[in-house]
This record gives C-alpha cells, structure tokens and sequence, in this order.
C-alpha cells in the first residue's frame, strides 16, 4: 500500500494569510495504483489537452472553477473526483486545524503532531486491509526541512511509545515531486477541498449559496464516505479529524 501526504495551507504563516491547514492522506491499494495513475493522465490527456500538467488544488478547487461546470477544468476536476479519489481502493483521512500562528517546523527529533495523527491513521487503513507493510509519499517541500522530517519520522517510528505501535509503516518516508506523482496530486486536491470546506464553514449547510459551495459539499461528502473510523492502540481514530482551536503542530 501506498500512502500519500499533502498539506493545504501554509501552518508556518499568520492565521490572517492561512487561516485553515489541511493535512490529506490517501491510501492506495498496491494493485489499484497503475489503474488510477493512466485514469488521471488519460484524463489530463482527453479534457485538458495536457497529459503532463500538474494537478493542483490552487487551481481547480476554486469559486471562478466550480462556479461553471461547463468549463474544461471543472468537468476534468468531476471525473477525477468520480474515477480516482472515489475509488473503491482508495481511503481518505484528514487532519483539519485552525492556524493558532504558534506552529514551529521540525528538527531532526520532534515530529510536528499534523504527521504524527497522520501516521496513525495511516496504520488504522493498513489494518482494516490487512496490508503488511506501507510505503508514505510526502510532498517534496525544501531540501533541509525534508531532511529533518525524515529524521523525526523514523525517530518517531523508533523510539517512541506510540510509534511502537505502528506496526506497518516502512520507516522510508519519500519525499516526492508531485509534478510526477499522481497519488500527490490527488492528495493535493482532495488537501484543498477539506481546507476549503472549512475556511467557508459549510458544515451544516443544508442550502448552499452558490455552485461553488455545492460542489464543495458534495466532494467532501465524498472523501467522508471513504474515510475511516476505527479504534487502535486505546484510541478512536476518525478519519475526518477537525482539531480543536488550541491545537498546533
């Protein structure tokens, strides 16, 4: 199994510039992973005209896209939605936080709390598939931070008493180009969807206000349905995780 991180939302900026943070993980079964990668490029290549372009949230989850679902962008963003983050082998988490403006990045011994409920969450999907032994695909962010997250990934995974317990996660984190990584991209997305979906506090809405919000909901509800909810270690995990307003990493 393959696990793929992406953060939406810079937790290292004011709370007035980045207000939500959202960390995405999406699980992808080993035997599903060729199918959803030629999906997406195939996708990429018969609406868009670009087999090649980098699929970012930034982009597509935006008011001026989902506003008009006639446009190619907004009908590429559908299918994708339908075809690949609503496989039947993939699994979603997320953990969703208000930005407290105290978040500090890590070092080669603390790993920040956002990967650490990632990682167990992980661990939960690989259990409920019965999957031995996980692979975790981080988004490439800057050479030393990345250096620093790999080591407190694998000091986490080693020397903790949580860590203990995740059993199946391989302790080579990847720190990958999402240009050319489709689970990236897909995690990028559905990162921006949940971010968005809180920055515009739909929760509850029973009549949304606009095309944008609609869609919002709809693939929210989507990710939900595909998400977790299981007990390990003494815990509840959920896998739609919306932190408290104290909560930094």
């Amino acid at each position: 199994m393959l696990a793929f991180i992406d953060i939406s939302g810079d937790p290292y900026s004011m709370p007035e510039k980045s207000p939500w943070i959202a960390t995405h993980i999406i699980c992808i079964r080993k035997r599903s992973i060729y199918d959803i990668t030629a999906a997406l490029f195939r996708n990429k290549r018969d609406i868009l005209a670009n087999e090649y372009m980098e699929m970012k949230s930034t982009d597509f989850v935006n008011k001026s896209t989902l506003d008009h679902p006639f446009l190619d962008k907004a009908k590429f963003l559908q299918i994708i939605m339908e075809q690949c983050i609503d496989h039947a082998d993939c699994r979603h988490a997320s953990i969703v936080f208000s930005n407290t403006g105290k978040n500090k990045k890590s070092d080669d011994n603390r790993l920040p709390k956002n990967y650490i409920d990632a990682l167990w969450r992980i661990e939960v999907i690989a259990r409920e598939w019965h999957v031995d032994d996980i692979i975790v695909v981080i988004d490439n962010n800057a050479r030393k931070t990345d250096r620093n997250l790999a080591f407190a990934f694998n000091n986490y995974i080693y020397r903790s008493s949580g860590g203990n317990q995740l059993k199946h996660i391989l302790p080579v984190p990847i720190f990958a180009d999402s240009e050319t990584t489709a689970g990236l991209q897909l995690a990028d997305i559905s990162a921006g969807i949940m971010r968005n979906y809180h920055l515009h506090s739909l929760g509850g809405i029973q009549t949304p206000s606009s095309m944008f919000h609609k869609k919002l909901i709809e693939y929210h509800s989507i990710i939900k349905a595909r998400s977790i909810d299981k007990r390990i270690g003494g815990y509840n995990v959920s896998g739609i995780f919306c932190a408290h307003n104290d909560y930094s990493v």
